[in-house]
């Protein structure tokens, strides 16, 4: 409980906001369960889950400084981040499911979907910004120039990797000889590619936003 706390009041007027989406975003989805007797779109609280794994993680190595010395420690914390990244974005393709809505839920789907989301691509933005600030100083100068928009392009790899051949990832050890396997192949494909592209893309569009309008505010 007190890493909790610890963790909340580490960013507290982020979390804050973070806290009433998530009220917001489930209370939509308690309701259609209550009106339709169906927990159809419930899975989203799973994968909203799996996105604050990684805002979390940074937020345990922004309260810590003296993880951060340790290279080996930053550098194994920064590669289970990377898996974990994806998740956070990857809520917007479950606006797919949206084709199993029936007609008379079809909009309130939509909100409940699109509010989840939301909060999927703040949690995200929020994890790279976190990520640039405690983690890309350590690196050349060189590298931190590339490392963020490397970092967008790879969640977009993520994100085909989880919707398209339905890696989860916890699959890095579950199957990892296959998952390896198939990356090695889907690097070479057109499709995929240009799916990692374009949402590496928008990802890398949302942050740019956001540091701007810091940028703004600071000014």
């Amino acid at each position: 409980m007190k890493l909790i706390l610890d963790l909340f009041n580490s960013n507290k007027k982020i979390n804050s906001v973070l806290i009433l989406m998530c009220v917001y975003a489930i209370t939509l989805l308690i309701i259609r369960a209550k009106i339709t007797q169906s927990i159809f779109l419930f899975f989203l609280i799973w994968n909203l889950f799996l996105g604050l794994i990684p805002y979390f993680l940074m937020l345990y190595l922004k309260m810590n400084d003296n993880y951060t010395k340790s290279k080996i420690k930053m550098y194994a914390t920064t590669v289970i981040w990377l898996a974990f990244l994806p998740n956070s974005f990857y809520i917007v393709t479950d606006l797919v499911h949206l084709s199993l809505s029936h007609a008379s839920t079809f909009w309130y789907d939509l909100t409940i979907i699109s509010s989840f989301a939301f909060i999927g691509f703040f949690l995200g933005i929020q994890s790279i910004f976190l990520f640039e600030k405690i983690i890309v100083n350590n690196f050349h100068k060189k590298i931190q120039i590339i490392i963020v928009p490397a970092v967008c392009l790879l969640s977009g790899f993520g994100i085909y990797l989880g919707r398209i051949l339905r890696y989860n990832s916890w699959d890095i050890i579950s199957h990892p000889v296959k998952l390896f396997s198939d990356i090695g192949t889907q690097l070479t494909t057109y499709n995929s590619m240009l799916f990692s592209l374009h949402f590496g893309i928008l990802i890398y569009l949302f942050y740019t936003s956001k540091k701007l309008i810091l940028t703004i505010k600071s000014n």
